[in-house]
């Protein structure tokens, strides 16, 4: 059957942070990297603690949504900052399908608090590893190259150039656990530059989620697909902690009217709100196009403009079409 459901979140740092206390922690360190907007002195204990629990129960409705449509196989669209990969090769556009992959979904504020020289500090416990579908994933690759004239470079081993040891990149080893805590899905992987430039248009990633649609409509199986990053954002960069809340409501109010293709006046043009990881928007993007093939539109569950998270942090999903209301 066609790819049914559509899901897509934010994944920074701050999204798996229990407390006020992580979140203050995780946002000083920004406040003498460069100048923070007026607004941030807003974010009170209290606005975190709501941040918090909406931030939870996003997360929360995008798993009932994933464990009530009985997915039978997990499309992940991610993007990689310098993890698996380093400067001497960023591919745009990737597919992974060794039989696992792996990562550290070690806790961001204890990784921080190592002594000094120790660095990040990954433990057995932390390790999430997924089932790669891999025959699908190899039949899909060669659809793409040699039928549709997409350029992925493909890779069967995990080798962390970047970051030694630390496994698949934190676009999916942080947020998958969230929306599918027993891991008992098989997915198939999909790396998108979404940092370093240059990199894809918003108009081929559409296309890229079109064409996956449109490969995969006579497959038996019940399939979604997540998109991994974004919202606007800049961490480490000269905007860091900064959040575009206009950028983000347009983007956001283009996927809910089904208009994904609006979205490809994007990364058209330079700013400074369009570098860094605003790119990450390309993983929604992807998602939209393979979901407005198939008639879909999204529902925003949340948006919050979190200074202290450095990112608009954005949360939502393509309903399955049978459960779509007519006048919907």
């Amino acid at each position: 059957m066609p790819i049914g459901l559509g899901l897509a979140s934010s994944h920074g740092g701050a999204v798996g942070l229990k407390s006020v206390e992580d979140w203050q922690e995780y946002y000083a360190p920004m406040k003498d990297r460069s100048p923070q907007p007026p607004h941030s002195d807003l974010e009170t204990p209290e606005v975190l603690q709501d941040y918090i629990g909406r931030n939870r129960r996003a997360f929360d409705t995008l798993r009932d949504q994933l464990a009530a449509y009985k997915a039978e196989l997990l499309i992940i669209i991610g993007g990689d900052q310098m993890e698996m990969f380093d400067h001497s090769n960023v591919p745009n556009l990737m597919m992974y399908f060794g039989e696992t992959a792996s990562g550290y979904n070690s806790d961001t504020m204890a990784m921080r608090r190592a002594p000094q020289g120790q660095g990040r500090q990954y433990k057995e416990e932390d390790l999430v590893r997924l089932d790669v579908d891999v025959k699908t994933s190899e039949w899909l690759l060669n659809k793409l190259v040699a039928q549709e004239g997409f350029d992925v470079a493909m890779s069967t081993e995990q080798m962390n150039l970047g970051r030694p040891g630390m496994g698949m990149p934190h676009a999916f080893h942080r947020p998958v656990p969230m929306i599918m805590p027993e891991l008992n899905i098989p997915v198939i992987m999909l790396y998108e530059n979404t940092y370093q430039p240059p990199s894809l248009s918003a108009s081929r990633c559409y296309e890229f989620g079109r064409t996956l649609a449109q490969l995969l409509k006579n497959d038996p199986r019940r399939i979604a697909i997540y998109g991994s990053g974004g919202l606007s954002h800049d961490p480490g960069g000269p905007r860091s902690g900064w959040v575009d809340e206009e950028l983000d409501a347009w983007f956001m109010q283009r996927l809910a009217e089904g208009d994904g293709k609006a979205l490809a006046a994007m990364f058209g043009f330079d700013s400074m709100t369009m570098r860094g990881g605003t790119g990450e928007t390309r993983a929604w993007i992807t998602v939209a196009g393979a979901m407005e093939e198939m008639g879909a539109r999204a529902t925003i569950l949340d948006y919050l403009p979190a200074s202290h998270a450095l990112h608009g942090m954005g949360y939502a999903y393509w309903p399955e079409l049978a459960a779509v209301p007519a006048d919907g």
